[in-house]
């Protein structure tokens, strides 16, 4: 038994609706827990029936597909946290990083495997995605310092460094993967941003179980960032793709609002800035002393010909009668 292409779409319309009703079970406080695991159980075995026995089209999955293999992740990494539970390893109050980062992981794990085997994209980026929330979690927990977000940081600088390294593998033959990765990279740089800006918001270091930033942002992280705010914006520009644009540009606030937290004034940063795209749009401005394309200068070519059309009349063809041909 398998799920052929033509009935795909179908199927997963089916799963995606199935999975909405676990959902629903899973907010609910009174469903039991065997039930629940059940459910999810359920989910993943029937998301990955779909996902690893419908045919492919030349070794690339369909949407149906990389939607199907994302849900057999997710509900993966539900099932693993509902064993975790079983086994008396629950979450805790407030969340035990360890728990996360366990659960994050084997979600990341189910993931990448998954992506390696049917070539997948979106299931690729949400493996990547869980394995930095799984790095962040088991960071912050096993520091020894004062503040974690110290090791936090170094983490996802690591992990930023990682991803640019397996975006420019992946660029030319991979083009999906790496754009997918190009939105984890973005998403990497805002959460690198923001363990800098975490005091801004009431009660969030609090919350997190973290002490207050003594320091801001240092030149050299306020440098990484303003660059990868930047470069991340150019890229979904260049490329055309909404992701990395848009992730990039939020990217480039989240930085902007580093670099405004420790100065005063126009003396800095902004004048740095002013000063660069000045020179960036004189440089655009100068005059042009000659063309330098071979296409420029190339002479125009004369214009075709109009060849006029003229309506001519069918001509009937008499057909000379076969003798062998009895229609009788």
């Amino acid at each position: 038994m398998r799920v052929h292409a033509h009935r795909g779409n179908t199927f997963t319309a089916g799963t995606v609706v199935l999975a909405a009703a676990v959902v629903e079970a899973e907010l609910r406080s009174g469903v039991p827990a065997a039930v629940r695991v059940a459910l999810v159980l359920a989910l993943t075995a029937l998301a990955a029936f779909g996902a690893l026995t419908s045919p492919l089209v030349d070794g690339t999955p369909r949407p149906y597909q990389e939607l199907l293999l994302a849900i057999t992740a997710l509900a993966g990494t539900g099932a693993v946290a509902h064993g975790l539970a079983l086994a008396g390893a629950g979450p805790g109050d407030p969340v035990d990083a360890w728990w996360v980062a366990g659960v994050a992981g084997a979600g990341a794990g189910a993931g990448l495997v998954l992506a390696r085997a049917r070539s997948g994209t979106i299931v690729l980026g949400l493996g990547a995605a869980l394995a930095v929330v799984a790095l962040v979690a088991a960071v912050g927990a096993a520091w020894g310092g004062s503040d974690p977000r110290d090791g936090v940081r170094w983490a996802l600088l690591l992990t930023a460094v990682v991803l640019v390294l397996a975006i420019v593998l992946r660029i030319d033959g991979r083009y999906r993967q790496a754009v997918a990765l190009a939105d984890v990279l973005a998403a990497v740089v805002v959460l690198l941003a923001a363990t800098f800006l975490l005091d801004d918001v009431p009660g969030a270091a609090g919350a997190l179980g973290l002490p207050t930033a003594e320091d801001g942002a240092g030149a050299g992280w306020q440098l990484l960032l303003l660059t990868a705010g930047f470069a991340l914006a150019g890229l979904g520009a260049t490329l055309h793709e909404r992701g990395p644009g848009w992730l990039g540009a939020l990217a480039l606030v989240a930085s902007l609002g580093v670099l405004a937290r420790d100065g005063d004034g126009f003396v800095g940063w902004p004048l740095v800035l002013g000063v660069l795209g000045l020179v960036l749009v004189v440089v655009a401005l100068r005059p042009v002393a000659r063309r330098t394309s071979e296409e420029d200068d190339r002479p125009e070519a004369p214009p075709a010909a109009v060849v006029p059309f003229v309506r001519r009349r069918l001509a009937a063809v008499v057909r000379d009668p076969d003798p062998d041909d009895d229609l009788l």
